[in-house]
């Protein structure tokens, strides 16, 4: 029976299951972590920052030798429910080497809290990330924010009508995220994280955009992604919000990656000689909306 356009329940689980996608995906991730361990002993660090009183409310930021210069707040995915933001670290060095300040976010995960509670603690970070800017270079007026997967859905979330006030972020880019909730409750990924239907539609960035008031809205400008090999479904997602962005007149990017799974998109994010780290850095450092 279908549970969701055209999906029965084991269609989704099929769709959704990145890992089964993927075969050599634990060996990808073996790799970023290899490489983030190599990062933090060639860069400078300050690790595990408090912004919140759980042993997860945490940020590393690795600072750009540059004063006053911009900030990437990056999220990291593992379908809210796992990964840490060391994950993240292999990701710093195409970034500082372009005077941009990196923080990897920390937050609490599935089923110990709630998806909303997850919103709240990334809405915290940033609004840390904000106050503190200055005391390691940062420009708080230029903070941009990042996210794959699940955090590529809280940071469209972040940078839609239900995140973070107008103005705080120039600019929000998804690797392969999460717009659309409503296949997720339904989907094996429930089991963890106890979506409701109302907060599945409430935590949509799609949904979210779509019942916003169009006369004033002013989002900051979206960089959408995913992997061609990801499935029709992530493919929609992306699309979902590029839909509802442009119908409100908000400015959005696409940037298409043929050949590329759930985890080599996030790799694309970080090489510069890929066209779509190419976009983020134009994004922050040469903004053209």
């Amino acid at each position: 029976m279908a549970l969701f356009k055209s999906y029965d329940r084991a269609g989704l689980d099929r769709e959704y299951d990145n890992r089964k996608k993927v075969a050599n995906s634990a060996e990808i991730s073996a790799a970023w972590e290899a490489k983030g361990a190599e990062v933090r002993g060639q860069f400078s660090s300050d690790l595990d920052i408090p912004y919140g009183t759980h042993p997860r409310q945490r940020v590393d930021i690795f600072p750009a030798a540059k004063r006053d210069a911009p900030v990437l707040i990056f999220i990291h995915g593992g379908y809210w429910h796992m990964r840490d933001k060391s994950i993240a670290h292999f990701l710093v060095p195409t970034f500082i080497a372009a005077d941009i300040h990196f923080v990897s976010v920390g937050y609490r995960l599935c089923p110990e809290v709630s998806v909303s509670d997850i919103a709240d603690d990334i809405r915290a970070a940033i609004g840390w990330v904000s106050e503190k800017a200055g005391s390691f270079g940062g420009n708080p007026a230029r903070l941009y924010l990042a996210g794959h997967s699940a955090g590529g859905h809280l940071a469209a979330f972040m940078g839609g009508p239900a995140g973070m006030a107008p103005g705080v972020l120039k600019g929000v880019c998804s690797v392969s995220g999460l717009h659309d909730l409503e296949p997720i409750r339904l989907s094996y990924l429930n089991d963890v994280l106890s979506l409701t239907e109302g907060e599945a539609k409430a935590l949509s960035p799609v949904a979210r955009v779509r019942e916003a008031e169009g006369a004033g809205l002013r989002l900051p400008p979206h960089l959408l992604t995913v992997g061609a090999k990801e499935g029709p479904e992530y493919l929609r997602q992306r699309d979902a919000l590029a839909g509802a962005l442009r119908e409100k007149r908000q400015p959005v990017e696409l940037v298409d990656l043929p050949d590329r799974d759930h985890f080599t998109a996030l790799e694309a994010f970080g090489d510069p000689h890929h066209p779509l780290c190419q976009s983020m850095l134009r994004l922050i450092l040469a903004p053209s909306f």
